[in-house]
Formats: C-alpha cells, structure tokens, sequence
C-alpha cells in the first residue's frame, strides 16, 4: 500500500517532546548489509519485508542516502509526508509501492 511508504510528519507527544517523524527522510534497511531475520526482529512490529531498488527510486526522482546515525539503513528522503492531499504526491507514492516486491509476510511484534 502506498501509505507504507510516505513519511511521518513531526508529532508533539503527551509530555511536551517533540517526536521528529521522518524529517530526514523514510529509513528503510539496506539488505546488503542486514539479513531478513535480523530486519524483522529489529522492527517494533512487522507484517512483512517489501525490496525497493535504489536505482528505481532514483528513476522516480527520489534521492537516496546512507543513514549517519545506522550504518544497517539508508533514508529516502523526498519521499512525501503521511495526508499530504497533492495529487501528484500520492501518485510518486503509488509509483513506488508498484515497484515494492513482498519478501516475507509474516506477523511480528516485539515483546515489552
């Protein structure tokens, strides 16, 4: 689904924090250098592993980046934010998750 993709926008939480969203970019594993297993395990909750190829994002229009602060993930980083109501947005969106390929369904969640 298209809204798999798009980033999240900036929220003020309950105790007055400031969650920063996806304000660098959407931050997806690079599997060159994480496994599958090691991918879902690592997720607060999965439902499945979809590839993206960096050459096909870069056809799209999309720049895309090694994440500084994990060396294990890459950042997407004009993909649009989560309700931005353009047209031409929720298209790019579209766009790229027909080019996503499902890996692995599956249905993990971390334990507390």
């Amino acid at each position: 689904m298209a809204e798999a993709f798009s980033r999240r926008s900036p929220k003020l939480q309950d105790d007055g924090s400031l969650n920063p969203g996806d304000d660098d970019g959407l931050s997806v594993f690079d599997a060159a250098r994480i496994s599958q297993q090691d991918c879902i395990q690592d997720s607060r909750s999965c439902y499945g592993l979809a590839t993206l190829h960096v050459g096909t994002l870069r056809n799209l229009g999309l720049e895309v980046t090694r994440d500084p602060e994990d060396h294990r993930k890459v950042l997407i980083v004009n993909l649009p934010f989560e309700n931005s109501n353009d047209a031409n947005q929720e298209d790019l969106l579209e766009a790229v998750a027909s080019k996503a390929r499902i890996q692995v369904r599956c249905r993990h969640k971390r334990q507390a």
